[in-house]
């Protein structure tokens, strides 16, 4: 499987990461950086419990993919 390099700027820290392209963003800030604010909740992007901020918009975490949410900046 191929990987990403990405960077991602939470809460004012810079964070540099190499994810699979197939990883979403919520798994990326929970299970690599160890923050388990955003939820997995019911993995089709409705109830909302994993919404994150990206450039200042709300996106649900649980359906973007890391490198994507990255590549669009």
């Amino acid at each position: 499987m191929s990987a990403a390099a990405v960077t991602l700027t939470v809460n004012g820290r810079e964070r540099r990461l190499l994810v699979p392209v197939d990883e979403t963003l919520l798994a990326s800030l929970r299970d690599r950086l160890g923050l388990t604010g955003a939820k997995l909740g019911c993995n089709q992007g409705v109830c909302g419990a994993c919404t994150v901020l990206v450039d200042g918009r709300g996106v649900r975490a649980c359906l973007t993919l890391s490198a994507i949410a990255m590549a669009s900046r």
